[in-house]
């Protein structure tokens, strides 16, 4: 299980050393008060500083239209022990139900 002491910060000038090149990430968002979670694969960093990170998210998923309507989301980088945990916890959610999915994980929601 996945708590808060296994989530570390990191300085913003350094993150490219962790996501390149190019681990599954976890994007976490939250829509009209609805926490959703996904994980995704095809991500690149675009610039190191300041840091700008590309991810490849389609409109027909929660994450996409988060996105769109606020702006914001949190990227996290797993640890390769974590990577799938996530990714079985997200199978076992329904699209239908994001409110679920932070649950399952058993990740507490955080301000971006």
């Amino acid at each position: 299980m996945i708590t808060v002491k296994d989530l570390q910060p990191h300085a913003l000038d350094q993150v490219h050393r962790l996501i390149e090149p190019g681990p599954v990430i976890l994007v976490t968002t939250q829509h009209r008060g609805i926490p959703n979670a996904m994980t995704n694969g095809f991500n690149m960093m675009v610039r190191h500083a300041p840091p700008l990170i590309a991810a490849a998210i389609g409109p027909w998923g929660h994450s996409y239209q988060a996105l769109i309507e606020t702006g914001e989301c949190v990227i996290s980088i797993p640890t390769a022990d974590m990577a799938a945990t996530l990714a079985a916890g997200l199978q076992s959610c329904s699209p239908r139900q994001p409110d679920t999915q932070l649950h399952v994980l058993d990740l507490p929601a955080r301000p971006s």
